[in-house]
């Protein structure tokens, strides 16, 4: 793991805290309360700030993680050196099951995007309850199915849609995602524009051309490294979504 694992004086989590914050996650949601208290007793606590990678490409998988607090880029790296932004994961979720299920090296490394919180889960603790409950293997299929569905629409994009397509797409579907504040009918995605032209898979000025035209026709509005969705209909509409 990259990142460093250190004792912090914030402000400790009760066990109904803990157990709230397991249970908000798709991953664990069907597990029993006294299950969630187990894992989250046996979780380490982490702290990273904005730029750090939680994980790192082509590391060993030693740990899944629990996100508690900010939001984490996933990033691939090409053998050239070459980089792509992969998703976006926001609090409460989880990551890094993959490398713990099939003892393969890290897929993508996961950067923090923010200052973050997260718990820790080592691989003989997930695999142990693994073991132990069926419901865990359930979490498990739902997010590879949700993972598998995501990729596929992001190949499917890029070889369909044009690249104003696929920024609406994109932005419409990190407010899906919830890496966002405000109302649901104006939602606040604080991602930068660089970051934003990894994920829909274009040039920084391209993907700046093509929110600019967003901006004149009423669809977004963008504040410093905010960008507000303004109309979501006309949004969807211009991603081609019915």
């Amino acid at each position: 793991m990259a990142a460093q694992r250190s004792a912090s004086r914030r402000r400790e989590w009760s066990r109904a805290e803990l157990t709230e914050l397991f249970g908000s996650v798709r991953l664990f949601s069907r597990l029993p309360g006294p299950q969630l208290e187990a894992l989250a007793l046996a979780s380490q606590r982490v702290f990273v700030r904005r730029g750090e990678l939680v994980i790192k490409q082509a590391d060993e998988g030693d740990a899944l993680f629990v996100l508690a607090a900010g939001s984490m880029l996933v990033r691939r790296v090409s053998r050239s050196g070459g980089s792509r932004a992969l998703n976006v994961i926001e609090a409460p979720g989880s990551f890094g099951e993959l490398s713990l299920l099939d003892s393969r090296p890290r897929s993508a490394s996961i950067e923090a995007l923010e200052d973050c919180e997260l718990f820790a889960i080592s691989r003989e603790t997930f695999l142990g309850l693994l073991g132990r409950d069926p419901r865990l293997v359930d979490g498990l299929i739902r997010e590879l199915g949700r993972m598998i569905r995501r990729l596929t629409d992001q190949v499917a994009d890029e070889a369909l849609l044009d690249l104003p397509s696929r920024v609406a797409k994109t932005l419409l579907r990190l407010a899906d995602d919830q890496v966002m504040s405000g109302p649901k009918d104006q939602p606040v995605i604080a991602l930068s524009q660089g970051k934003l032209a990894e994920l829909a898979g274009g040039s920084r000025q391209s993907v700046n051309a093509a929110l600019s035209n967003m901006v004149v026709r009423g669809l977004i509005r963008i504040d410093t490294r905010k960008i507000v969705i303004t109309n979501v209909a006309g949004l969807r509409a211009r991603a081609g979504i019915n």
